[in-house]
């Protein structure tokens, strides 16, 4: 049992990577680029460092859209690195909007669910819209989609918050991970809305009430 006990310890060890030692290296890596004039390869070691830097952080955490705007965008330019101009992305950001509180990692598992369904499998690739916008006391984002379209049963699936992880996530967590985390976060059931047309694409809505104070301000 000992044995056993050491042997499950040390493969415990060999699967880890100290993330400081990661984050030094892809810094290195990154200066080195720019001094060889590579400039897209540097930022895009800059943005796979702050993307990792960013999901080992606590998930319990809250965050603010902007924050979450932000990784999401860096996201977003790793994957057109990868997919060229097979990704389509367009933003359409009201910037008032982003003081609200999130929890950590909201955003990026839901468009990189859009990106393995709608972009991926496509030999044309997909456009994904991303739009954050005020209506009456809530601040909607939506996650738009051209892709094939979702079934029914896995709709249901994840807003029931079952089980639902796509093999590829970079951040192991599933869109219905993020439905539980949103509904806890705000005490609400109602906060997330799924509308999906097969051979039609996707749009998944987030209704994340704004605070009391801010209310009287929105038109």
């Amino acid at each position: 049992n000992k044995l056993l006990l050491q042997e499950t310890q040390l493969l415990s060890l060999q699967s880890q990577i100290n993330p400081h030692f990661l984050f030094n290296t892809l810094d290195t890596l990154s200066k080195k680029a720019y001094m060889e004039g590579s400039e897209e390869t540097s930022d895009l070691l800059v943005n796979v460092a702050n993307l990792l830097r960013y999901n080992l952080k606590r998930l319990d955490r809250k965050v603010t859209l902007y924050e979450e705007v932000n990784v999401l965008r860096q996201y977003i330019e790793i994957q057109k690195a990868r997919f060229t101009e097979r990704l389509r992305f367009t933003a359409q950001v009201d910037e008032s909007c982003l003081y609200v509180q999130v929890p950590g990692l909201t955003l990026q598992p839901i468009v990189e669910n859009a990106v393995i369904h709608a972009v991926e499998p496509s030999e044309d690739g997909g456009e994904i819209v991303f739009r954050v916008r005020r209506e009456d006391a809530l601040v909607k984002i939506e996650i738009e989609d051209d892709g094939p379209g979702m079934p029914e049963e896995s709709r249901e699936q994840i807003l029931a918050g079952g089980s639902y992880l796509t093999e590829g996530h970079s951040t192991g967590i599933g869109f219905s991970n993020v439905v539980k985390r949103l509904r806890l976060f705000y005490g609400l059931q109602d906060i997330v809305e799924i509308d999906s047309v097969l051979g039609r694409g996707t749009k998944v809505t987030l209704k994340i009430p704004q605070p009391r104070r801010d209310r009287k301000s929105v038109v």
